[in-house]
């Protein structure tokens, strides 16, 4: 019993002294537990803020995608800027058979005016 007597204070002691240390270590990391609840709300609130600006911005593409296929729907085919292509060459080439056959009718023209402003010289020759 006397042996009781003698450690029962360190004993308790010591144990005082290790709960303490448990206390303060727990209240230390409650602390550190607060503040990475404190970071995990605001980066919760940032990655909402970004979230909603990807949407917007996916929105805005999606818009911008839409409009441009309209636009592409009006756009001739390749099947058909070929077949424009060979028309256009068709048409150059009955252009060039029109110049051709419209020359002679220029010379008379050139050789009927140059003879009616013979004709209006003499003419006032005569006056």
């Amino acid at each position: 019993m006397e042996i009781v007597r003698l450690w029962a204070p360190i004993a308790i002691a010591a144990a005082v002294f290790l709960w303490n240390i448990v206390q303060y270590r727990a209240g230390a990391r409650k602390a550190e537990l607060d503040e990475l609840r404190e970071d995990l709300k605001e980066l919760d609130g940032k990655f909402e803020e970004e979230k909603k600006a990807g949407n917007d911005s996916r929105s805005a593409v999606a818009t911008r995608l839409t409009a441009i296929e309209g636009e592409f729907k009006h756009m001739p085919d390749a099947a058909s800027a070929n077949r424009t292509e060979m028309a256009l060459v068709e048409v150059r080439g009955q252009l060039a058979v029109l110049n051709e056959r419209l020359q002679p009718v220029a010379a008379i023209s050139e050789r009927l005016q140059e003879f009616l402003l013979e004709e209006a010289k003499e003419k006032r020759g005569r006056t």
